[in-house]
């Protein structure tokens, strides 16, 4: 920039010298300069070549003067890159006490964000926390204040060494002054799942899409995942309610939602909590997963749940899981023979452990006890991942 305003002003210079000239080889003008004893007379176009002449002999001398300084100059700065450099490639082959030596050595000839980021990258590989911090304060210092680059580097650093608690706040500060930082979100949405905050991580998802860090469907995705998650991490009855109460109309009706809910229910003594999304849910389709967790129930709701199982048979009469359901259900029912009625057909159609095991009960029960004990040794091969072997026939039908 300082070399281009010189030659501007030179090229200005000429320029006018272009005009003034003819005035001047008319009429050169006189100039007479009295200094103590001496007289100097010249004309004006003199004048101005000594002002020139003496200008050039002041730059070259200045020049040379100042010759010595730039080429320390240059090679400070060239041992400077060759040690960042160093310091770089140490960094990247993890050899982080040689990184930080060389990054503090470019360093002491020139200081830059960069070198003291990598710095204390270094310096945190080293398990070294007060270096680490001392670099990242040399690296604010710069600004005059906490940067937002830092911040960043400093919440890394933390995710890293562990310290996820600590580096929330951080990123929690970072992403209020900028709330599209593909960077910040990311981190914050690994660090919101490491520690299981399941709610922050939805309040999150719809920033990340915002972003373009997530798509729709990877956001549905998390969405469903992240209400779940919260769900099932429910301490008590009042959390789940008020966590179930806090999901939007369309999230309380997506089936990993509704289970995630109603197996919550279920550990904590309230099954009946659960049953009127299962059955929204089962109403619509007989979800297997669902009507598994549609079996568990006490007393006081089994009826009801055996009147919806029935009525759902009769619209889906050869579905096995819903066959499993009703039998389990008939079972704790006491109403035996109907359960094995059911469970046959649900083993026969879709062999699982769980029916298998329900089956021998009702057959332990009714007598038949080498049936029962090849239903049991059935569960335990499915259980394995070897095939069941076929059920025995009642007595007189072999």
């Amino acid at each position: 920039m300082k070399r281009l305003l010189i030659i501007i002003a030179v090229l200005l210079a000429l320029v006018a010298m272009a005009f003034i000239a003819p005035t001047l080889l008319d009429d050169p003008g006189y100039v007479l300069l009295d200094i103590g004893r001496w007289r100097i007379e010249m004309s004006v176009l003199v004048l101005v070549g000594v002002v020139l002449l003496i200008w050039v002999v002041l730059s070259i001398a200045s020049g040379l003067f100042r010759l010595p300084g730039r080429a320390a100059r240059r090679l400070r700065q060239r041992r400077a890159r060759k040690q960042m450099e160093t310091g770089l490639l140490a960094l990247t082959e993890g050899d982080w006490e040689r990184a930080e030596k060389s990054l503090a050595r470019a360093l002491s000839y020139r200081s830059s964000t960069v070198g003291l980021l990598a710095a204390a990258r270094a310096a945190q590989g080293r398990a070294d926390p007060e270096r680490r911090d001392a670099w990242l304060a040399l690296a604010d210092s710069r600004f005059g204040k906490r940067h937002f680059v830092t911040g960043l580097a400093r919440a890394r650093l933390l995710i890293g060494e562990g310290r996820i608690d600590e580096a929330i706040p951080v990123l929690e500060e970072l992403h209020l002054r900028k709330r599209r930082h593909a960077g910040v979100l990311r981190l914050l949405l690994q660090a919101y799942q490491e520690q299981d905050r399941w709610r922050e991580v939805r309040y999150l998802i719809k920033p990340l899409q915002k972003a373009g860090v997530i798509d729709r469907d990877r956001a549905d995705e998390l969405t469903g995942l992240a209400a779940a998650r919260e769900l099932g991490a429910s301490s008590d009855i009042g959390e789940l309610e008020a966590a179930w109460r806090d999901l939007r109309r369309r999230l309380r009706k997506r089936p990993e939602v509704v289970e995630a809910m109603a197996r919550r229910a279920i550990d904590l003594g309230r099954p009946d909590l659960g049953e009127p999304a299962l059955r929204a849910l089962i109403d619509n389709e007989p979800h297997p997963d669902a009507l598994r967790l549609y079996a568990y129930t006490d007393d006081s709701g089994r009826a009801g749940r055996i009147r919806h199982c029935e009525r759902w048979l009769d619209s889906h009469p050869e579905d096995g899981a819903l066959q499993l359901t009703l039998g389990m259900l008939y079972l704790d029912d006491r109403q035996y023979d109907r359960a094995q009625e059911l469970l046959e057909q649900a083993v026969r159609r879709q062999p699982e452990s769980e029916a298998y095991a329900a089956l021998g009960r009702v057959l332990d029960r009714a007598g038949r006890l080498e049936a029962a004990a090849q239903c049991y040794r059935n569960a335990l091969r499915l259980k394995s991942g070897r095939a069941a072997e076929p059920l025995l026939p009642p007595a007189g039908e072999a």
